[in-house]
């Protein structure tokens, strides 16, 4: 035993005597240690180290660590996906109510991840005008790089950055065939081949030099989809030689996280996000001795498409929506909440003030259907009416009566129930919006953490339709 492990045990020891001493008594709960179930790096994790005993908290000694990538959750449970391989052995406190705590110590096997990476044929390029494609398709791991084998060359002009991405201008034409090696922590190395081809470009593809003045018109942006490359050039400006580009975000919101505007004028990446809606910006096409033209331009990222009857409330836009809540306010991603009873394991809360949110789903065809609400509630026994709480399929309000949600629990513990409302309700071919909208009241409100109240929303499902039903759930939202 070396010395720091003689003082905690020491301590340790010291600890427990104060303990028995001052709860006059042992410890009466079982601990021991073990061998976790074996993970894998990239691969979701779920064990725990509890001892099965109510009202155990567990903590990971002071100094040690989990693998990379797991937690220790208070109850004992280890999660989380692992981002490095190897045997690693530590040392967990559970404590009971009245302070006595034993010690133990578990050990964990994390194997090497196995990353999946695929070559293809890039999008064709041209010489002289701004190129920007992602290689950084490998899957299986977080904290992927990209590099290029020895050997393999990108035509001139061109560069691999790590997260994958080839950007630059290419020099001439010609056709490519290079290799790309993936790198992630705790897995083997694996390669890729692309083909590139670069045809001659066109001095004046965006139009003539000679005018004087800069022209440059609006247009619109093709669409883009949450994991899949996107890249547009704006450099769509002519008139003068040597025309510099720049953005300018409307209401400081920039792009998706994913994907970005670079210096040669070309919007690329990957989105992880999607946009709220139409998401408006200005590109700005400057060239010396010229008056700076400004066009306004539009973007979409989509999530991507899920076919589904159940939504989860905490994969709805939320980033204009306010809240307030049992012990302040909220807006945004922080009035989705943890609650180990809702059906996705999330749910929208802050709902007891005026508010409203809709779900956006798709309908292959014109159907009957019924609304299934999940609703749960804190603070008392709820009733919701079209008075306090109002529901619009396309815009119409529906009369469904009234919805009586009784108090089960609170917090992580809080229940949470489904809720048929009457009558039916016509879904057309395409997209429907079915919106929410809570009214201020004495029934929703309430003064300070104990007497506030108000829904608490799980998910919504489409029951009885004939076709198939969907949506494009924001799961950027827990991520």
């Amino acid at each position: 035993m070396n010395a720091m492990k003689k003082v905690k045990a020491l301590l340790a020891a010291a600890l427990l005597l104060v303990g028995l001493t001052a709860c006059g008594g042992g410890t009466d709960f079982q601990f021991e240690g073990k061998t976790l179930a074996t993970g894998s790096v990239g691969a979701a994790y779920n064990d725990t180290v509890s001892a099965g005993a109510e009202d155990i908290y567990y903590e990971l000694d002071y100094d040690d660590n989990l693998p990379l990538g797991l937690y220790l959750a208070e109850d004992g449970a280890v999660t989380g996906t692992p981002e490095e391989a190897g045997d690693f052995t530590f040392t967990i406190f559970a404590t009971d109510p009245e302070d006595n705590y034993k010690e133990a110590e578990f050990s964990i096997h994390i194997e090497k991840g196995a990353l999946s990476y695929t070559g293809k044929a890039l999008e064709d390029g041209a010489a002289g005008e701004p190129y920007v494609q992602s290689v950084g398709t490998a899957a299986g791991a977080e904290g992927v790089t990209y590099a290029l084998k020895a050997g393999s060359a990108l035509p001139a002009g061109l560069s691999l950055a790590e997260d994958g991405q080839i950007s630059g201008v290419p020099e001439a034409s010609g056709s490519a065939e290079i290799t790309v090696v993936a790198s992630a922590n705790g897995c083997d190395p694996v390669e890729a081949v692309f083909t590139l081809n670069i045809s001659e470009g066109s001095a004046e593809a965006a139009g003539p030099t000679d005018l004087g003045h800069i022209v440059f018109e609006g247009w619109t942006l093709p669409d883009g989809q949450v994991g899949e490359a996107y890249s547009e050039s704006v450099r769509k400006a002519y008139g003068v030689p040597n025309i510099s580009y720049e953005i300018k975000y409307i209401g400081g919101i920039g792009f998706p996280k994913g994907i970005s505007f670079n210096e040669l004028g070309v919007i690329a990446g990957t989105p992880s996000d999607s946009t709220s809606g139409v998401m408006r910006f200005n590109i700005i096409a400057s060239a010396e001795g010229c008056e700076p033209v400004s066009v306004e331009c539009q973007l979409r990222i989509y999530d991507v498409y899920e076919q589904t009857n159940v939504m989860e409330a905490e994969h709805i836009d939320v980033s204009s929506l306010k809240g307030a809540g049992y012990s302040g306010s909220a807006s945004g991603l922080a009035m989705i909440q943890s609650y180990a009873k809702a059906s996705g394991g999330k749910a929208l809360g802050y709902l007891n003030t005026a508010a409203s949110f809709e779900f956006a789903i798709t309908s292959a065809a014109d159907t009957s259907a019924n609304l299934i609400l999940g609703l749960g509630t804190e603070w008392g026994d709820l009733t919701l009416t079209p008075k306090t709480f109002k529901v619009y399929v396309n815009g119409q309000e529906l009369d469904y009566g009234s919805i009586a949600i009784p108090d089960n629990g609170a917090g992580n513990d809080m229940a949470f129930d489904r809720y048929t409302l009457s009558p039916s309700v016509s879904l057309k071919a395409g997209e429907n919006i079915i919106g929410f909208e809570i009214l201020d009241s004495e029934d929703t409100g309430g003064v300070g953490t104990a007497t506030a109240k108000g829904p608490i929303f799980d998910c919504l499902e489409i029951g009885g339709a004939s076709c198939e039903i969907g949506w494009r759930p924001r799961v950027a939202n827990t991520k």
